[in-house]
């Protein structure tokens, strides 16, 4: 009788133990959420391999990462320059897709948002 009210017991443990404990997964998606200049020591799962102007980057999502020392800097967009306050890049990044508004036709890649204008494209405002 003992031994059964030990196992009961160890089962109730065991169970509410179990019962009691929480799985939390990281979306395999989620990147780091840090801005230009900070630098970090790996590379997020899932980084792409892009090269610019004869420059190699690593880019992951909306971030772009250049090495430096034993870590990797997140560096602007090399795409965009920026004359005043607007951004124009000469050519898009690549898997962007078309969007319309309102008659207008947008660029997307990522969360950005271009439209054409001479000489390349000018980040805009989300239009949605």
């Amino acid at each position: 009788m003992k031994r059964n009210h030990r196992l009961n017991l160890l089962a109730a443990l065991v169970l509410g133990t179990l019962g009691s404990c929480s799985y939390y997964e990281t979306p395999t998606n989620a990147g780091p959420d840090y801005t230009t200049g900070h630098v970090v020591t790996t590379l997020p799962s899932g980084y792409r391999t892009v090269t610019v102007g004869g420059t190699q980057y690593y880019s992951y999502g909306d971030s772009y990462y250049r090495p430096q020392g034993s870590g990797y800097v997140i560096v602007d967009s090399p795409y965009a320059t920026t004359t005043g306050s607007v951004s124009v890049i000469r050519e898009l990044p690549s898997g962007y897709r078309i969007v319309s508004r309102d008659g207008q036709r947008y660029y997307q890649s990522g969360s950005s948002y271009y439209q054409a204008r001479s000489g390349g494209y000018v980040v805009v405002p989300n239009p949605f």
